[in-house]
């Protein structure tokens, strides 16, 4: 396994994801903060990293790699017997679905609730496109709280894997962001189940120390 990883990231945003999945692994790596609030992402000694301005960015030795999608298959391939993720077949194309859905379909719900200002220049606006990110983000979610509902422990029955961890980062956030944690009893017991993970509890505080 190559040496020297540093991974950027920011407390509080997706990038805990990647972090906990090189926790999980037992990955030697370097953490580097990036405080989003004070835009050093967009730094230029930051942007001759990653130019798209965000995080996560691993540096490898191989060179950077970003999103999170990427670092992930990467580590997982790395340490096969971490469980990242199901090793093949069925049950590693459903973790995966579950992984992207997280990213590419919950998370730009969840910026758009966050960050309205970002999406319409019109501060009159902001409103409306909140309450919209919110409804949809309520509506897409109900997709795994109908999977957990039959009482499973995570999204892939019996054992974790690392879209878990990305559900339990998205449903913290949604719910620092507005979203009424009501019809969502079992999201919510999988959070819970999270929050005892030790390699959660250890990516909280390396979160932490990078304030």
């Amino acid at each position: 396994m190559a040496d020297g990883l540093v991974l950027w990231a920011a407390p509080g945003a997706c990038s805990r994801i990647s972090l906990t999945a090189l926790l999980h692994c037992g990955q030697a790596f370097r953490l580097a903060g990036v405080t989003l609030a004070r835009g050093e992402q967009l730094r230029p000694d930051y942007l001759a990293l990653n130019p798209k301005g965000k995080v996560p960015l691993l540096q490898t030795p191989h060179g950077p790699l970003t999103e999170t999608l990427a670092i992930v298959c990467w580590l997982d391939e790395q340490h096969p017997l971490a469980g990242l993720l199901p090793r093949a077949g069925w049950p590693r194309a459903q973790a995966l679905s579950w992984l992207a859905f997280v990213n590419a379909g919950l998370h730009p719900l969840l910026y758009r609730a966050r960050m309205p200002q970002r999406i319409h220049a019109d501060t009159g606006a902001h409103a409306g496109v909140r309450e919209a990110a919110l409804a949809e983000l309520q509506a897409q979610l109900q997709v795994a709280e109908d999977t957990l509902a039959d009482g499973r422990a995570w999204l892939m029955g019996p054992h974790w894997c690392i879209a878990d961890e990305a559900l339990g980062w998205l449903w913290t956030r949604a719910l620092q962001s507005g979203l009424a944690p009501g019809p969502f009893a079992a999201v919510a017991a999988l959070a819970d189940r999270l929050a005892a993970q030790p390699t959660h509890q250890d990516a909280l505080r390396a979160e932490a120390a990078l304030h």
